[in-house]
């Protein structure tokens, strides 16, 4: 089956027109030629007469904007009576903007494609359907239109089914709807639960690009294929006796963030408080007498003391959440300077794909200990911090004595090298240096992923091979009004035995006092202001170092 389609970014072309020409492409051949019919062809086609004229327009330019032809009609001699035939040709530019066109890394998903590409067709010629059934048909199921959007995400998604970098626009121009259109469709898709979830994305100005929504495809879902999948189904439920209680698994974006709060906040008091201390030591023994009697150095302490303590607290709650902090300084900053409380659903989504990755790609690695922030997993770590608009990626360094005795002692590896030898250096080693967001982001999900692999193990599900893990978060129904997401790691395995099982483990986590998100959400924009009033190093340099004009 050619996907060429899938990645061919054409505004004009809609769905419909897009699902002829890759019929035209699988079943006749794009620079081959058809003399029939119009009805003839659209049934060729597996394409009802309603859907094969709506794409025969925009393909003659009969509709669009541009009106720009993709196909050919050449216009046989009669030989007898009746209407005269046509021979249909897809016109030059576009069988060569085709051919130029890189198919998609789709292989992951070819199954699930092929089987949506099989058919779409409400009806057979011989099986009419009424409007109401034809209604219920559209509303219950797939029609071409959400089945083509949906072929394009899998096209462009990761094994465990994640989507990630296609923004609304792309979309557009793979698909040719418009922006409605889209919403609509995707909103079907999410409706019939073939998007598990769906992140919207989010524009920052302190970010370098935007960060684009993720879809979280549900792979086990029966649209997709008839193949057996045994999903195992892990729940991580919220606090309903008190909504200000945290979970790990949807807390830890926000105890990172109270962590970066809090350590400026104690800084910052700490600052007051010797500020305080050199101000009192200044002042005349004249003046300590009349001020006496209204300020006392040890009641002022004991209120430092106090704030101290309470911030104290709420730090040591955030850092029991988290892995080893000393993964974690350097990019808290960045993270404090880059992203408000809008971003924190976003940001959270993004850690839980990467703790489905390496769950899904790195569990006997995990399970042994490594692929933590101090070795991480390369594509992993750089898949993040394109995600997160962090440029560049990653700088690839040498150790400096490898350096030097890899120069000092080339020619004579050289010479051994001639000689059949071994060569007494071995080549110098790549070491990457990556962002400290990306790092800490990093962190963050190995973190999340060790605690889940223990869950896991300790429920007797980790003799399981080559499972796709996929973290979803699911709102309860609640006769009180809205409560916090649960939320849901999904394991599937292609597996036939106990496949029609659905196992739902709950796992039970310590809960938080005191709401993370909340404090962080208060205190951020002071912090932020104290950050941003501080003098940058460089800035500061240049101001003591006389101008040259």
């Amino acid at each position: 089956m050619d996907t060429t389609l899938l990645t061919y970014q054409n505004t004009q072309l809609t769905p419909e027109a897009r699902w002829l020409v890759m019929q035209w492409s699988s079943l006749i051949g794009l620079d081959q030629s058809v003399e029939c019919s119009l009805q003839t062809l659209f049934a060729r086609l597996g394409l009802t007469y309603a859907q094969g004229r709506r794409a025969w327009d925009v393909l003659t330019g009969e509709k669009g904007e541009n009106r720009e032809r993709f196909v050919d009609i050449e216009r046989l001699p009669s030989h007898g009576p009746g209407r005269p035939q046509s021979r249909y040709r897809l016109s030059a530019k576009l069988v060569k903007e085709l051919a130029d066109t890189l198919a998609p890394a789709c292989e992951q998903h070819a199954e699930e494609i092929f089987t949506l590409a099989k058919t779409t067709r409400l009806s057979t010629a011989e099986d009419k359907v009424d409007l109401i059934e034809g209604g219920r048909l559209r509303s219950t199921g797939l029609t071409l239109p959400n089945r083509w959007l949906l072929m394009v995400l899998l096209a462009h998604a990761d094994s465990p089914g994640i989507v990630t970098g296609l923004s609304v626009s792309a979309i557009h121009r793979l698909t040719g709807m418009s922006r409605y259109r889209i919403t609509s469709q995707l909103n079907k898709l999410s409706d019939l639960g073939i998007i598990a979830h769906h992140q919207p994305g989010r524009y920052s100005p302190q970010a370098s690009v935007r960060k684009t929504s993720i879809y979280l495809l549900d792979l086990a879902h029966p649209s997709l294929g008839t193949f057996k999948r045994a999903p195992l189904t892990i729940v991580s439920p919220p606090s309903t006796t008190n909504p200000k209680q945290t979970e790990l698994v949807g807390g830890i974006v926000d105890a990172v963030m109270t962590s970066g709060v809090c350590r400026l906040q104690i800084e910052a008091l700490l600052k007051e408080y010797d500020a305080n201390k050199d101000s009192d030591s200044t002042v005349s023994d004249d003046t300590k007498d009349e001020s006496k009697r209204e300020h006392d150095p040890y009641r002022e302490a004991k209120k430092y003391q106090e704030r101290y303590n309470e911030i104290k607290m709420v730090f040591d709650l955030a850092l029991s959440m988290l892995p080893n902090t000393r993964y974690l300084e350097g990019g808290i900053e960045e993270l404090l300077k880059r992203y408000d409380a809008e971003d924190a659903n976003w940001l959270l989504t993004s850690v839980h794909i990467d703790t489905c990755r390496l769950l899904t790609s790195s569990w006997n690695e995990l399970k042994e200990g490594f692929s933590g922030p101090e070795q991480p997993q390369h594509d992993v770590i750089v898949a993040t911090a394109r995600r997160l608009g962090i440029t560049p990626e990653y700088v690839i360094e040498a150790k400096p004595e490898q350096e030097s005795e890899w120069a000092s002692e080339k020619a004579d590896n050289d010479t051994k090298a001639l000689d059949g030898k071994p060569p007494t250096v071995e080549p110098i080693t790549e070491q990457f240096s990556y962002h400290p967001l990306a790092l800490l982001f990093y962190a963050l999900s190995h973190h999340l992923a060790k605690q889940l692999q223990r869950d896991i193990i300790r429920n007797g599900h980790g003799d399981d091979e080559a499972m796709t893990y996929m973290l979803v978060p699911v709102f309860p129904n609640s006769p009180n009004g809205p409560t916090l997401p649960a939320f849901q790691l999904r394991s599937y395995g292609l597996r036939s035995e106990d496949a029609d099982k659905e196992p739902t483990t709950t796992i039970s986590r310590s809960l938080v006092s005191e709401d993370l998100k909340t404090y962080w959400q208060t205190h951020h924009q002071d912090c932020l202001s104290a950050i941003n009033d501080e003098p940058d190093d460089a800035t500061a340099l240049d101001a003591q170092e006389p101008s040259d004009a």
